[in-house]
């Protein structure tokens, strides 16, 4: 038998030429912290003064937060709540992609908590502080990767214990998510690839948790990773397809999104959530792509029947001869035809001198307990060690 479980509330406004509804849609506040990256990038392609002039039209004044980097970190979040109580704002909009996202989300907690970030961190050196209410949350996406612009997640890295961790609390469903593809065409390429295989995984892994009980879950994830599988090779070709940015973000946003709030990934995103908060600069999907071959043929004697049927649906038949490996074969064929299969660990500066240390966070700090298969931390050791290169 089956079960359905969901919850979702964030208003999703989503297509092409939707970020102008941001001049008449119903607004949480009068006054918006906007948080973005450090780049520049949303001022320098104009997004960063539309959003400013179309806030006006609604009557809404912002202050510009811009301190913020890849793997945001606790510090970061804590400048971000110091602005925001001087400038009096009353919500937080998180503009571009998932770092500027986190950052908005997680300086909520405190704009209606107070204290430490950290006070509220629920694994690791955290405090542990229950979390009922967060100030009002927006998600503008420039990118489609992280699906935290539909779930109640941010990830931020306390980077002098490398502990980078979720905070995971209905208070940070974002109350409006205005998802715009006409704001993607310009990621870089390299990007377009990161945050793609992100989305892939966040589908397939939450497939793989749910194991077929939550049987809306299965739409949502199916859906998402034959939908990435399709169009990320056709988004890496040409960033101007606006037909394979909307199906990316769509994917990715939306169903990627969705897929998170209702289950967990699996320990292959938490290996990699390790891994970024040992080595900060890599970025998170490119710590998925560099052990995604290893874990996938590793994972497939444990489930064969399992994973030769998600093959299949990525249009892999199953291999009688090596049993379970209809989706490890079709991650390897995605990852040829993207170039993904070129990065390696050394491109990154990834030390293997630090393998244990990723093996003792997965493990101890973030924790797999809860999945398909536990893995050792023997285990994960010897999978970095056969995906270093």
């Amino acid at each position: 038998m089956f079960t359905v479980d969901t919850y979702t509330p964030t208003r999703v406004i989503f297509g092409a030429g939707r970020l102008e509804e941001l001049a008449s849609v119903e607004l949480p506040g009068t006054k918006a912290l906007i948080c973005v990256t450090a780049d520049g990038l949303m001022e320098k392609i104009g997004v960063q003064q539309r959003v400013l002039d179309l806030l006006a039209k609604n009557n809404v004044e912002a202050a510009i937060f811009s301190d913020i980097t890849p793997n945001p970190n606790r510090e970061t979040v804590m400048a971000a709540a110091a602005l925001a109580e001087r400038e009096g704002c009353d919500f937080f909009i998180g503009l571009g992609g998932g770092s500027s996202i986190d950052v908005a989300k997680a300086t909520a907690i405190i704009a209606k908590n107070g204290g430490d970030l950290w006070d509220y961190a629920e694994v690791g050196s955290g405090g542990r502080k229950p979390v009922q209410v967060a100030a009002p949350i927006i998600t503008i996406a420039t990118t489609c990767g992280t699906g935290t612009e539909t779930d109640q997640y941010c990830v931020i890295t306390k980077e002098e214990t490398a502990e980078k961790i979720d905070f995971t609390m209905d208070a940070l469903f974002p109350t409006l998510s205005i998802i715009d593809p006409e704001l993607m065409v310009s990621l870089p390429k390299n990007q377009t690839m990161f945050q793609g295989f992100d989305a892939f995984f966040h589908n397939a892994e939450c497939y793989i948790t749910n194991n077929n009980q939550n049987r809306l879950l299965d739409l949502f994830t199916i859906d998402g990773f034959t939908t990435v599988y399709q169009w990320l090779p056709k988004a890496l070709e040409n960033g101007s397809n606006l037909e394979a940015r909307t199906n990316m973000a769509y994917g990715a946003n939306i169903l990627g999104g969705y897929a998170m709030a209702h289950c967990f990934v699996t320990t292959h995103h938490i290996i990699g959530q390790a891994m970024g908060g040992v080595f900060p600069k890599v970025p998170h999907g490119a710590t998925l792509i560099l052990i995604a071959k290893e874990f996938y043929r590793l994972w497939a004697p444990k489930f064969p029947e399992f994973f030769d049927a998600m093959g299949k649906l990525l249009g892999v038949e199953p291999d009688p001869a090596q049993p379970g490996t209809g989706f490890s074969r079709a991650v390897e064929q995605l990852m040829e035809v993207t170039g993904a299969s070129d990065l390696k660990m050394s491109d990154f500066g990834i030390d293997p001198a630090e393998f244990q240390r990723i093996a003792d966070n997965t493990v101890d700090v973030i924790g797999i307990d809860w999945d398909r298969y536990v893995m050792s931390k023997e285990e994960i050791v010897q999978l970095l060690e056969k995906s270093y290169r």
